[in-house]
């Protein structure tokens, strides 16, 4: 008797566990490991989905009382063996269900769910009269109708999903005629082979020659170490990873390449699709649930060789997987914020362990956590000093308070002003970049440059605008708006903030026969109209283009020849523990973007702060300077890789439940943390106290041991659901978040 291991599709902490089902015999020479199955579950016997994790011929639980597998949704194993260890190792590693693991891990849709097609019945000879009688309405048919009057042959699931309906309307209008449903396979190709010219593998220089060789021996050996290409912009990163996936095709392996979100253009697309033609997939959160879902197929049935994606690429199912490569792997982006939280680094490393391919994360800025490991030998590292052009631009540091001085109050200095007329009369573009992230304000005195600052620890205070008070995120320190500069006690401190908005409209006022495009969220909100401004501006439509962070790294335009930063100091004073490498990668990222051709690049930083050491190593391009300011001052204040952060918010709708929840939950931590191994800060409201009708509240927990950091957490965080009822709050958990609300 042959019994399936399986895991239902219920994401409870009480359902975590690994059910026994009895296999029929009707199954049995098609049931397999990592299938998706249907099952009767619990005492109503609902079916349910659930997934096969292994068999066994013995159980401790009553034949008698064992359930039967229904059936068999498809004819294929969903994951294979090395995924349900990874989906194990993820259910330890960031404190979740395996069922939520497993969910993560398969496309988010299956094809059963979209291979039912609506259509408008128009053979029906009353159809007119119908969607007449049924527009005249306002009820979800009405709503199904419209949708298909502009959607011909839509998915099911997709309507369901878009319109947040059930079926039942669906199935009302297919039974009175209205519309059809057809149920077929349509191959949907989510990229266009035909567009992309062909290209052939470029000589490379003495530089990248020599990473390349260092890499390939790495490629299929025994020794597993994840390597670092640190390269500078512009130095040919993107030709050697070409080259390897090359050498790793010849071995008939496949590659998993990944880019973040933010830089996953039709520009990056090309280079491997030129290269590798119909070898490669794409994946991203442009395409639709179906698009996916056929390019996750493809790769499971052998049809592509090449996974290029943002994030959730790195579960593509492929058997004999040769390298992982992760570009810009500094990218907060690589980081879920959504449960399980996974570090997509971290994934990287499990899955090269599981199937001996090889990690190769490449930045011309890494992460500081990255460089330390490469600096301690836990990695590999490979550096590349040189761009091939060998034509690095000139960076030029503009103090703001100088400007002041001179009676400037324009958000552009005079020298960027001037840089960019000159610009504009040889026919050349500009990237103009506002260092801006999310609702980050800060205080400074304009005069002096002086940023009001935690003296706790070492980070900017946060200027919330609702209580006009300064909070720091790490220790909740509070303290009032001053009205005179502490520093040289001028009147010109205040909040900072400009948006791209106010830039177009000076740039505007300043250059009237200027093109300008403008790329932020308002203007990319439309599908592909990132893409459209991108490849409109590369076709130099516009002579000047104004953005936030999606402008600032991955891109090659050939004409661009000066970048403007509108001001450096956003992202220097987020009140972040990051705040200096997060200014000193995106510095260096957007200057890398000037003169990339054969033209020389300038490149204009506006700052209040110049003496900043993130602001002068930037300007230097001095990563390894940087790193080792940066490492003392993180070691000094006991931060990452020194200590690891836990990042606990406890949401709800009613406020005062939520706060006896979270007091609770502090005097517990407080109670076991009598030996004070762990800092735990006072609980505080978050930065952003109210969202969506849930008042928020939080609690900062910091310690060296990865591990017992987490125990103590998850220990402390079961008393509290044990003692209260917490039904009605919401407990989030983040290790390590790429910033604290």
């Amino acid at each position: 008797m042959m019994f399936a291991e399986i895991i239902i599709d219920i994401t409870n902490k009480n359902v975590d566990k690994i059910f026994h089902y009895m296999v029929p015999d009707s199954l049995k020479e098609n049931i397999l490991i990592g299938m998706r199955v249907i099952v009767p579950f619990g005492k109503g016997n609902r079916m349910r989905e659930g997934y096969i994790i292994g068999f066994t011929d013995t159980t401790d639980i009553d034949y008698n009382s064992i359930k039967q597998i229904h059936s068999l949704p498809d004819s294929y194993s969903i994951f294979n063996e090395n995924m349900i260890r990874l989906a194990k190792f993820m259910k330890d590693k960031y404190y979740c269900s395996l069922s939520e693991c497993l969910q993560c891990i398969m496309p988010k849709i299956m094809q059963d769910k979209t291979n039912r097609y609506a259509n408008i019945n128009y053979e029906n000879k009353d159809i007119y009269t119908l969607i007449d009688k049924i527009l005249k309405k306002d009820n979800q048919q009405s709503k199904v109708l419209k949708f298909l009057l502009k959607n011909d042959n839509a998915s099911v699931y997709e309507i369901k999903n878009l319109l947040n309906i059930s079926l039942s309307p669906i199935q009302t209008l297919e039974k009175n005629g209205v519309i059809k449903i057809t149920t077929k396979k349509i191959n949907r190709n989510a990229i266009n082979i035909e567009k992309y010219d062909k290209t052939i593998n470029l000589k490379l220089n003495e530089e990248q020659q020599e990473a390349f060789n260092f890499i390939k021996t790495k490629i299929g050996s025994d020794e597993n170490k994840p390597i670092l290409l640190h390269g500078v912009t512009g130095s040919g990163k993107t030709e050697i990873y070409l080259q390897l996936i090359d050498e790793v095709l010849k071995q008939n392996k496949q590659a998993i390449v990944l880019v973040p979100e933010i830089a996953l253009t039709p520009q990056t697309v090309e280079r491997f699709i030129g290269r590798f033609g119909e070898k490669v997939s794409v994946t991203h959160s442009r395409l639709s649930d179906g698009e996916r879902f056929d390019q996750w197929k493809k790769a499971k049935d052998g049809q592509t060789q090449i996974m290029v994606g943002a994030r959730s690429a790195i579960f593509t199912p492929f058997e004999n997987l040769g390298i992982i490569i992760i570009d810009e792997e500094h990218e907060a982006t690589y980081k879920s914020e959504s449960t399980p939280k996974y570090n997509v680094k971290e994934i990287a490393e499990e899955i090269c362990k599981l199937t001996k391919a090889t990690l190769l994360l490449g930045s011309a800025t890494p992460s500081i956590e990255t460089y330390y490991k490469a600096s301690n030998k836990e990695y590999e590292l490979v550096t590349i000093n040189t761009r091939v052009n060998k034509n690095m631009p000139d960076i030029n540091i503009i103090d703001m308070r100088k400007e002041l001085e001179r009676g400037n109050m324009s958000i552009f200095s005079i020298p960027l002003f001037e840089a960019i007329k000159e610009n504009l009369k040889n026919n050349m573009q500009t990237i103009l970049f506002l260092n801006r992230r999310g609702h980050s304000t800060f205080v400074s005195c304009r005069k002096c440059g002086y940023v009001m600052e935690c003296k706790n620890c070492n980070v900017s205070y946060t200027y919330h605008l609702k209580e006009h008070r300064l909070i720091c995120h790490y220790c909740n320190d509070i303290q009032n708006v001053p009205e005179n500069c502490p520093s040289c006690n001028s009147k010109y401190i205040k909040y900072f903030g400009v948006g791209t908005q106010k830039i177009e409209e000076q740039i505007k006022k300043y250059f009237k026969d200027a093109r300008v495009m403008r790329m932020d969220m308002d203007t990319t909100s439309k599908k592909n109209s990132h893409q459209d401004i991108l490849e409109d501006f590369k076709n130099h439509k516009a002579d000047i283009l104004i953005g936030t962070q999606m402008i600032a790294k991955g891109l090659d335009f050939p004409k661009v020849s000066l970048v403007g930063v509108i001001s450096a100091d956003i992202t220097l004073n987020t009140g972040d523990y990051k705040s200096s490498e997060n200014t000193f990668q995106i510095l260096t990222q957007v200057a890398g973007r000037a003169g990339r051709a054969d033209i020389k690049g300038k490149v204009f930083i506006q700052t209040y702060t110049p003496e900043h050491y993130s602001i002068k190593f930037a300007k230097n391009n001095d990563y390894k300077g940087f790193y080792e300011k940066e490492i003392l001052e993180r070691k000094t204040m006991f931060y990452p890789p020194f200590s690891n952060i836990f990042f606990i918010m406890i949401s709800g709708e009613n406020e005062n439940m939520v706060i006896k929840a979270i007091n609770f939950l502090h005097s517990v931590m407080s109670y076991y943390n009598q030996k004070t191994n762990f800092y735990i800060s006072d609980v505080a409201k978050a930065y952003i106290y109210k969202l969506n009708k849930q008042f928020r509240y939080k609690i900062i927990i910091k310690a060296g041991e990865e591990e017992r950091l987490k125990n103590f957490v998850i220990y402390c965080v079961d008393i509290l659901k044990n003692k209260m009822d917490t039904s009605k709050i919401n407990i989030i958990l983040s290790l390590n978040p790429n910033y604290i609300q």
